[in-house]
Order: C-alpha cells, then structure tokens, then sequence
C-alpha cells in the first residue's frame, strides 16, 4: 500500500511541473547556435558584434499578438509549451548575460551606441556601415539575441536571432532546437515571421 502511494505522490507531483532552466542553460543553446553559424569568425579571434539586449521584435508585432501568433503554430514538433515559454520570457527586453563572453569572444554594444553610429545616413561617407566596420573590421555585422524557450520536457528549445551586415544584407528568425545525445541540434524547418533584407 505504501509503494502505491509513494507512485501516486510521485506521479502527482511531478506533473505539470515546469523544468527550470538557467541562464548557464540557454547560453548553451546560443553559444552551440553560434559557433556554427560563426564558427570561421569565431577561430579567426574575431570577436561577434552583439546588442546589448535581449529582444524578440518579430515584425513589429506587439508581444501578445506575437504570442498568439506563435501558439496558433504550434504542434507535435513545436509544442504549446515551448512557445509559452519562450514568449513569457521575451515579453520584455533583458540584458545579455555577462558570461556568453566566456564561451565565445563577443562586443556587446547599446543602442545608443548604434545609433551614433548609424547616424549617418546613404549617401554620406563615411556612412554608418562605413563607420561599424572601421570600429569592427572583419566582423559579421551586428547580432541581436533573444531569451531561450524550452520545452517542459527540456528537450527542445527557441530562440530568435537576427543579424544585419549591410543596408540591405539582414535576416531575422525562429530557431528551433532538438537535444540529441546531450547536444544541441537545429531543426531544419522554419517557425514562426521572418525577415529578410
């Protein structure tokens, strides 16, 4: 009798329960992210260009239509509770976790710091790419990182990513991540609004 309960205390317990991930959780997911999308830059030394703070400004949608958005997508793949997560933790803007830096050489830089830069419009040289790449040569441009979501089971994780190296070179989107062996593997299918530049 008392094994039988044990079970259902067990089972009761911990259903339902959300797994709570660390920031040390989804450093890893961007940091495995970044090295393959970077990995030449990042072995050369260069050091990656990254905003100062976590956003997820997909298309300028508010953060509940966005969310909305989302969950109507979601699926077996993607499921209701991975999209919750990685909205509930996007609604507002965060700082980068400090210590991305000590997994991958980056430059954190302030909006109001690219604004300075950029300030400079086409056709006036030096324009403000002029200017971003005289301060940072032979960088991919400037990155913009979200908060990480997973999935209740922990295995699957969100996040958004954007990138601009020119005028008219930028891309943003969804990524989706599977844990496979202890690692983290991008899923080859698209999710969510995108843009392209």
């Amino acid at each position: 009798m008392r094994f039988i309960i044990a079970i259902i205390l067990l089972v009761l317990t911990g259903c339902g329960q959300k797994t709570i991930h660390s920031s040390k959780d989804e450093i890893g997911v961007i940091v495995a992210f970044l090295q393959t999308k970077y990995g030449s830059y990042i072995s050369a030394g260069t050091p990656l260009v990254i905003k100062d703070t976590l956003s997820c400004a997909l298309l300028g949608q508010s953060h509940e239509a966005s969310t909305l958005s989302l969950l109507s997508g979601a699926s077996d793949d993607i499921p209701e509770d991975l999209i919750k997560d990685f909205c509930d933790k996007n609604a507002k803007p965060q700082a980068v976790w400090p210590e991305l830096a000590l997994h991958i050489k980056v430059e954190l830089v302030s909006g109001a710091e690219l604004n300075a830069i950029f300030s400079a419009t086409r056709p006036q040289k030096p324009d403000g790419w002029d200017k971003f790449y005289a301060k940072y040569p032979k960088s991919p441009g400037v990155i913009t990182i979200s908060r990480v979501g997973f999935s209740r089971k922990g295995d699957r994780a969100m996040f958004y990513m954007g990138s601009q190296s020119h005028w008219l070179a930028g891309s943003g989107r969804i990524h989706i991540f599977r844990k496979q062996h202890g690692k983290w593997v991008e899923e080859p299918y698209s999710f969510g609004p995108s843009w392209v530049s």
